[in-house]
């Protein structure tokens, strides 16, 4: 490209962010939002907020310019002004001669077109990273709103348990709150209510899971995932703006104790090391509440769990330990100093962590206020989701391979439809729109029976008769065994007056089940006699004690 003057960028930079905001007025405008689909809105605000990021690059850009640190622009304009000697016109004639010169070696070249697409948006890149960056053809505009299976930038951006943005998916997530040490386990519908309960009485994390890496861990993904899930679906919002607050706010409570479930400040968390702190400034000011113990350094609560400790080895080499440093003198002054040293490092150390781990349940604090009418929202579908039956589910799973496909065929450029498409193919598939199932395999998800080797491997070919569900038959024994602990299995025990116990699994016969009844029933009668006779107790003229079945016997082998 032919030599341009740093001004006429100026300029071109100019004309790029004023006609970036006159596109930004004419997409706001340019349809009404009462006649949006969910998806059409959030479009309508990615690309909103792609033209602003745009707009505000190209204003950094300029005050760069103006600001002019490196002196660029000074010396431009010295350099458009400068003479030579009497030709006061010899810069302008050779920058022209330049541009001259590059039109000549490429006579066929173009002049730049301003054209606003949003192929970056699209196809995740950056397209503010440079004041001339603007390139791009119609046909890569139109490409980049579709991918080979025919999904926009909307549904690659989220997952489908998320339906572009309709609902929060936190399976992964609640998965790894189970999986932490102590946590208190709840279903995912209350892990939807309650995921931001980090501290305080409602806390479902208990003080000392708080101090692994698992937990640090799981705070900063959980963190992490509700910042994008803002970003992606409010784009328009400013959410470093929310995550500052928070920020600020905390640190304020955090220096006056008013952290909710931090009042201590770590205390309760890292007790350790803030003991160990606490006592050896206790030691040094004879203060502290409790009872002190100098060889131990460590306060006790209570006059008899300090009685009890003084007879612990601990507390016995501890004291002598003190013992020899006193009889040493002079020298006990050295290790005490090294030992508050240490202790105030680690209380230091533990302040810290803890401040860390704090603040990030403040930012997911805040970030999860943000959403309440989502989190509604993703808790009613998935209470949906658990009501539906096998066929709804299929007819569910169906209207979105449907509508997969129909966004497919709209798309000529995704590479997976055919360039003639045949009404043969139609024909054909009508023809075959019934399943053909002559070994009356079980229809699965997609309504087409199961693999041969899936049934096999199953074990389906085995069937399993329950005389106690009416008769009713189980193919597989994973099935069988299921069907004991459902509904149906309890209510025919309970129709026979027996209990669904473990003693009655896999007893499928009626008269069976009250045969075992009967057994389990005489068993425990002879087990209660038993025992009644084991209770009583005897003593003979010498005043030992016997139970009545020992008396008897050594009574009647003469030995009482």
């Amino acid at each position: 490209m032919a030599d341009t003057s740093l001004i006429e960028v100026a300029r071109q930079t100019h004309e790029e962010a004023e006609r970036y905001q006159q596109a930004l007025v004419d997409l706001l405008l340019s349809s009404s939002s009462s006649g949006l689909t969910h998806k059409d809105k959030l479009k309508r605000a990615h690309k909103a907020s792609d033209l602003l990021d745009r707009v505000a690059s190209r204003y950094q850009y300029l005050d760069r310019f103006y600001a002019d640190q490196h002196g660029d622009r000074q010396r431009e304009l010295e350099a458009l002004s400068s003479t030579r000697g009497d030709d006061a016109f010899g810069e302008f004639y050779d920058r022209l001669g330049r541009i001259r010169e590059y039109h000549d070696r490429y006579p066929g070249a173009l002049p730049d077109n301003f054209s606003i697409d949003f192929t970056a948006l699209e196809t995740g890149t950056s397209s503010s990273a440079a004041p001339s960056d603007q390139a791009a053809t119609s046909a890569s505009a139109t490409a980049g709103y579709l991918d080979a299976s025919g999904l926009d930038f909307i549904d690659r951006m989220f997952s489908g348990e998320e339906m572009a943005g309709r609902f929060l998916d936190l399976y992964l997530h609640h998965e790894a709150h189970l999986n932490l040490k102590g946590a208190k386990r709840i279903s995912y519908l209350s892990y939807i209510d309650d995921f931001d309960k980090l501290a305080g009485p409602s806390s479902l994390i208990p003080n000392h899971t708080k101090k692994t890496d698992a937990y640090r861990a799981y705070l900063l993904d959980l963190r992490k995932y509700l910042d994008s899930f803002l970003r992606k679906t409010q784009p328009l919002a400013n959410v470093d703006e929310i995550s500052a607050k928070a920020t600020s706010e905390f640190d304020e409570a955090w220096e006056q104790g008013q952290v909710q479930g931090w009042e201590e400040q770590g205390t309760g968390v890292f007790g350790g090391a803030q003991g160990k702190g606490k006592a050896a400034q206790a030691s040094t000011q004879g203060e502290g509440e409790g009872i002190w113990c100098p060889a131990c350094r460590r306060f006790y609560s209570k006059q008899t769990v300090y009685d009890a400790h003084l007879k612990s080895p601990k507390h016995l080499k501890a004291a002598a330990r003190l013992a020899q440093s006193e009889a040493n003198g002079g020298e006990t002054s050295t290790p005490s100093s090294s030992n508050n040293n240490q202790n105030e490092a680690e209380r230091i150390k533990a302040r810290v962590r803890s401040k860390a781990i704090a603040r990030e349940e403040a930012i997911i604090r805040a970030l999860a206020s943000d959403l309440p009418t989502i989190r509604a929202d993703t808790k009613s579908n998935v209470e949906r989701k658990a009501a539906l039956t096998d066929r709804e589910r299929q007819a569910e799973a169906e209207a979105a391979e449907n509508e997969l496909n129909r966004m497919t065929a709209l798309n000529p450029t995704s590479g997976l439809d055919t360039d003639e498409p045949s009404a043969d193919m139609d024909e054909d598939d009508d023809a075959t729109s019934r399943v053909y199932n002559p070994l009356k395999l079980p229809i699965g998800w997609d309504g087409r029976p199961i693999p041969f080797w899936l049934y096999k491997l199953h074990g389906l070919r085995n069937e399993f008769k329950c005389e106690i569900c009416s008769d009713a038959v189980y193919h597989g024994r994973k099935n069988f065994e299921k069907h004991f602990t459902e509904s149906r299995h309890a209510f025919g025990m309970k129709a026979l007056g027996l209990p669904n116990t473990v003693q009655f699994r896999d007893v499928t016969r009626i008269a069976d089940a009250l045969g075992l009844a009967e057994r389990l029933r005489k068993q425990s009668k002879v087990e209660a006699s038993e025992a009644g006779v084991d209770a009583q107790e005897v003593e003979d003229e010498h005043g030992n004690t016997y139970t009545k079945k020992t008396y008897d016997l050594l009574k009647r082998q003469g030995l009482i």
